[in-house]
C-alpha cells in the first residue's frame, strides 16, 4: 500500500498555488434515483449524476494572487481551474505530477479572525463538468 503524505496535495487556482494552504478535502457523490416499484419492499436505485467538490483551507494572506483571484471569481460567478498537484513533500512547489484538473465555481468564502490566532479562509468550490 502508498501513504500518500498530505502535505503533497496542493490544489492550484489558475496556474498559482493557494498561498499557506492547510488543508484539502476532495468530495464525490453521485445521485441515486429511485427506481423502486410496487413488485417488491426492497428499494431499487440506479445511478445518476455524479457530484465532485473541493474545499481548501488556508492562513488569509492579502498579498496572495490565488486568494485574490478565488475572490474575484466569487464575485463575477465565473468558473476557476482547479488543478490538484503531487507537490514537493514540504508543500512548497506544486512541481509533481498533475492529478487531476477541473473547472470549477467558488461556491462559498469565508475569513475567521480569531483572537490571539491567524486569520484562516475557507473556501469551497463546486466541480462543473467532473474531473479530467
Amino acid at each position: 500500500m502508498a501513504v500518500v503524505n498530505g502535505n503533497t496535495i496542493l490544489v492550484t487556482v489558475g496556474g498559482n498555488v493557494i498561498g499557506t494552504q492547510r488543508g484539502a478535502s476532495f468530495d464525490s457523490s453521485a445521485d441515486m434515483l429511485d427506481i423502486s416499484d410496487k413488485t417488491s419492499r426492497g428499494a431499487k436505485f440506479l445511478a445518476g449524476k455524479n457530484t465532485d467538490t473541493v474545499s481548501c483551507s488556508s492562513l488569509y494572506d492579502v498579498a496572495d494572487t490565488a486568494q485574490a483571484a478565488l475572490r474575484t471569481a466569487y464575485n463575477d460567478g465565473s468558473t476557476v481551474s482547479l488543478v490538484w498537484h503531487e507537490a514537493s513533500t514540504d508543500g512548497t512547489s506544486a512541481t509533481g505530477a498533475t492529478l487531476l484538473t477541473a473547472s470549477a465555481f467558488v461556491s462559498s468564502l469565508s475569513v475567521s479572525a480569531p483572537e490571539h490566532g491567524p486569520a484562516e479562509t475557507e473556501v469551497s468550490f463546486q466541480v462543473t463538468g467532473g474531473w479530467a
